[in-house]
């Protein structure tokens, strides 16, 4: 199947949309079972650690905005995603607001890109 950078940008733009929203039902769409994630603390988090801390509350982004153009490579059903986000958010009820760099591997699986693999660093 041949796939398109559109696609990817679209999956992108709704994984941003879940995340300020809360959109737990959106997160499980978009996130793949078999998640491995590595947060800002350098701690291994898969798809449930994910979906309760947003359902939780513990993890509330009130605002992502990609600052910069992300750089994407196709590599047959999955995609390779790095941008820069300015990011608010409130953890465990204390807000925060940084400059983050994210690292997404997105699989075409299921009729639907999932992200597969990821990672994010705060720099600044």
């Amino acid at each position: 199947m041949n796939h398109s950078l559109e696609e990817i940008v679209h999956a992108e733009k709704q994984l941003q949309q879940a995340m300020v929203n809360n959109d737990v039902q959106a997160l499980e769409r978009l996130l793949h079972d078999d998640l491995v994630f590595i947060d800002a603390e350098g701690n291994v988090q898969g798809k449930r650690d994910d979906i309760e801390s947003h359902a939780s509350g513990a993890v509330v982004q009130t605002a992502v905005e990609f600052v910069e153009e992300p750089v994407m490579q196709f590599y047959g059903e999955s995609a390779i995603v790095a941008v820069k986000a300015h990011v608010k958010v409130r953890l465990q009820g204390k807000p925060l607001e940084v400059f983050c760099r994210y690292l997404r591997v997105w699989l075409f699986q299921d009729e639907r890109w999932q992200i597969i693999s990821g990672a994010v660093r705060i720099i600044s």
